[in-house]
Formats: C-alpha cells, sequence, structure tokens
C-alpha cells in the first residue's frame, strides 16, 4: 500500500501526518511505542488496549505502529516478551551462580519481591495474560528458554546447599520458586480487599517491609527445616 501524498508547496511534496517523519530515530520511536504500548496493555489488557491511544501517548502514527509490529497482536508479544526480558534479564544479574547458597537464596527472594512491588506493569500483565489462558504467551518460545538458566541457578544452589549440610533434601526448583511469586504477589493483587477485610493499608511502606522479612524467613525455614543444622539446635 503506497503512502497517501499531500499537497505540495512550492513544488515541494509535504509528508502527511499518517507518514514517518524523516530523520526520526527508529529505535527511539520503537522504544516509546513499547513504552506506551506496555502501559496501555498494563492498564486495558489485550482486549481493551487501542492502538490509536498509543500511538497518541508514544506521539508517533498508526502507520509507523504497523511498520515496526505488523498489527495489535504483533505489539502485544512484543510487550509481553519484553516484560518478562526485564524480569529475566534483571535476575541474571543476581550471579546466583557464584553466591553462596544461603545468601543467594536469600538475594533471589528480597529481588523477586522487590521486583513486583516497583514493576506492577509486569505483573499487570502477567495476570492479564493468564484471563486469557496463556493465548499469547504460548506464541512465545523465547520465554521458556528465558527462564532456564534462572531454575538452573536455583537447583545449583539447593544442591550446594543441601551438600553443605545447610537445606534439606528433595526440593523442587520450580516449587520454590512458585511459592516465591505466590507470595511476592498476591498482597499487590489482593491489596485493595485485603485492606478492608483486615482493617490496615496492605500498600503502606511499613507493613510492606514487615511482609518483605516474613516472606524470607519463611521460604529459608522451609529450605533449612531438617538440615543437619536444625537437627543439631533440636529443631
Amino acid at each position: 500500500m503506497s503512502a497517501r501524498v499531500g499537497p505540495n508547496v512550492q513544488g515541494k511534496r509535504v509528508p502527511t501526518s499518517e507518514e514517518p517523519k524523516r530523520g526520526r530515530d527508529p529505535v527511539r520511536s520503537r522504544l516509546a511505542i513499547l513504552r506506551a504500548a506496555t502501559a496501555e496493555f498494563s492498564l486495558h489488557g489485550f482486549s481493551g488496549a487501542r492502538v490509536e491511544r498509543i500511538a497518541a501517548k508514544s506521539k508517533s502514527n498508526m502507520r509507523m505502529i504497523y511498520h515496526y509490529f505488523g498489527n495489535k497482536e504483533g505489539l502485544y508479544l512484543a510487550v509481553l516478551e519484553a516484560a518478562y526480558s526485564r524480569l529475566r534479564s534483571r535476575e541474571a544479574t543476581l550471579n546466583l551462580r557464584h553466591a553462596d547458597p544461603v545468601e543467594g537464596m536469600r538475594t533471589l527472594i528480597r529481588f523477586t519481591f522487590d521486583f513486583f512491588a516497583s514493576n506492577k506493569d509486569v505483573l499487570a500483565l502477567i495476570h492479564a495474560e493468564n484471563t486469557l489462558k496463556g493465548r499469547f504467551i504460548k506464541k512465545l518460545p523465547h520465554v521458556q528458554a528465558m527462564t532456564v538458566p534462572l531454575l538452573e541457578s536455583i537447583g545449583d544452589m539447593l544442591d550446594r546447599g543441601r551438600k553443605q549440610g545447610r537445606f534439606r533434601a528433595h526440593i523442587d526448583p520450580v516449587q520454590f520458586y512458585v511459592s516465591l511469586v505466590a507470595l511476592s504477589q498476591l498482597h499487590i493483587l489482593n491489596r485493595h480487599t485485603l485492606s478492608v477485610i483486615f482493617a490496615k493499608n496492605i500498600s503502606d511502606p511499613k507493613w510492606l517491609s514487615e511482609r518483605r522479612a516474613h516472606v524470607e524467613e519463611m521460604l529459608m525455614a522451609y529450605l533449612e527445616f531438617g538440615s543437619p543444622t536444625f537437627a543439631e539446635a533440636g529443631v
């Protein structure tokens, strides 16, 4: 489909608003679109999101969005993959393979809790995708590959901790991580109802700090319970 040509002024062709501006930085434009789309999809989900609003917020146009991403689904897939990539890339900086197993686990627990607290757009995208029964994430094979290093790191820490007599045996890395994610998310997803039920502001920084410490100690107690260290202490 050819671009629509605007009127001529003194023999010069004038681009219409539907055409990308000359000299536009494609990398910066694509990132601006992704940022606006992330906000739109996390707020409205796939069905409720509108490409027109994304174009306006990113100061781009529909033609440019479709040029970079193909269609609305392509844009949503890019946003979803970028969200998981943000989580996985930051996990990778923890360098868990070279960490003391106990301190490494504590670091992972704190990081995961803090990540979802400060990246609520990622949490919203994951929650929305679950309401769609994983319809789109199935089309992102890289998401599974991105998760492999994390599970390997957890498995390595569990194995080293067991050999050192600091962790109990037979802990499944996936089961552990799912428990960690659940404990890092539930209070955020249900903060409004929990605040009413318990007459307590679940979003209060002091309460969140106490929650963070509670989650860390509960998970570490699970890892360490039954280890020789606990047995020696008479637990």
